[in-house]
């Protein structure tokens, strides 16, 4: 519930989760152990979902205090919750960014992720490492998530879908960060997410195994779009959306530190273990998004 975007956004997704029977919300800072330990101790969870973070590849630059206190401190004392108050399952949000600059594609769980170029990229690895260690040291079943480019309704107005519609409508030009290279264009593999919930959900009861058991996924939706493409698509379902022509004001600059020129996802892991691949395509879950932000945003 911090400010790094628009709170009221939070709020009204929380007012839709209160409506579901044994919902319990508290709002706490997991960077504060004591306070992890008090909810682990009162709810004896068997079954612990991690998303909690501080998102963001370039925010992480300008404020990499924030990274290291929710998602080192945060993360650690997770695990020491799950420690001393031992889990069936404990599942955390990792990042297709700790795959850097690597230039084999598709990016496989088994290729080496030793050169982050974002801070926040180097924390999601971490997690990974500090969850490995505790599995092997306590056996708690521990399986990270590589998730790439999630978007969807009341997402995170930080992402580039979400900033390109917020401009549209203030009739300012996007900014895109491929210096207008179409010929070597920006690649993203971007994931609905429909396809992330429902790849939790699967993953609940299927818990590593082993001496030390630990697992790490890549959720992705295994098809990389061309940014221009993805631009255009969002064009088309906002003119939908509208009922009238949408075209962005673009202005191309050079990409920016922290950013990689490719993501894509290799899902066959996450197929073997659960039999589940992200299928949304990327104009179906666009059309999603704006039919939400007009009518969330009263847009005309």
């Amino acid at each position: 519930m911090n400010e790094y975007y628009d709170v009221k956004l939070k709020q009204d997704r929380l007012e839709l989760l209160r409506e579901k029977p044994n919902f319990i919300f508290m709002e706490k800072d997991i960077s504060d152990k004591e306070s992890v330990m008090d909810i682990f101790q009162e709810f004896k969870p068997q079954i612990v979902i991690h998303l909690a973070a501080q998102a963001g590849v370039r925010y992480s630059i300008e404020h990499p205090d924030i990274y290291i206190q929710s998602n080192i401190i945060g993360f650690f004392n997770l695990l020491e919750a799950c420690r001393y108050h031992p889990v069936n399952h404990l599942l955390y949000a990792s990042s297709s960014s700790v795959y850097g600059a690597n230039k084999k594609v598709p990016f496989e769980e088994t290729d080496a992720v030793d050169n982050p170029v974002s801070l926040y990229a180097a924390t999601k690895k971490s997690n990974e490492l500090m969850a490995f260690t505790y599995s092997h040291l306590y056996r708690i079943p521990s399986t990270g998530l590589r998730f790439f480019t999630v978007y969807g309704p009341m997402g995170r107005p930080d992402m580039a879908y979400f900033g390109f519609t917020d401009r549209y409508f203030k009739e300012e030009p996007v900014y895109i960060y491929n210096n207008g290279d179409f010929e070597h264009d920006l690649y993203r593999d971007f994931t609905y997410i429909d396809d992330i919930v429902e790849g939790i959900a699967k993953l609940i009861h299927t818990p590593p195994e082993g001496a030390s058991p630990s697992k790490v996924y890549n959720i992705g939706n295994n098809r990389p779009e061309r940014l221009m493409e993805f631009i255009k698509s969002l064009e088309e379902a906002l003119s939908k959306s509208l009922n009238r022509q949408v075209v962005f004001k673009k202005i191309f600059e050079p990409i920016k530190a922290g950013d990689v020129p490719v993501t894509y996802a290799s899902i066959d892991l996450l197929q073997e273990a659960i039999g589940f691949k992200p299928c949304t395509p990327i104009k179906e879950g666009l059309q999603k998004f704006t039919d939400w932000y007009v009518d969330y945003y009263n847009m005309t």
